[in-house]
């Protein structure tokens, strides 16, 4: 099953799939995919949930499996689809 990051919750371990466009970034959408991909977010890699904001709502603090911990903005969250099961 592939949801979007921000659709975990705290404690949730998912694989990424894909970074997908998001309206929400308008023309800057590609220069946020880059960023998240230069950051780590590539296809098949770990990531866990470790904190979510208040009703779930973001910010997202989640940590790849080289444990580089990171803060993300709904938004971003939102272009990162994850498989829950490998």
């Amino acid at each position: 099953m592939v949801v979007p990051l921000s659709k975990l919750t705290k404690g949730n371990v998912a694989y990424i799939d894909s970074i997908v466009a998001n309206q929400a970034f308008g023309e800057l959408d590609t220069l946020v995919g880059r960023r998240l991909a230069d950051l780590g977010f590539s296809k098949g890699v770990p990531v866990e949930v470790v904190a979510a904001g208040v009703f779930g709502k973001g910010p997202f603090a989640v940590r790849l499996s080289n444990l580089s911990q990171f803060s993300l903005r709904a938004a971003e969250a939102s272009k990162i689809l994850c498989h829950i099961n490998k």
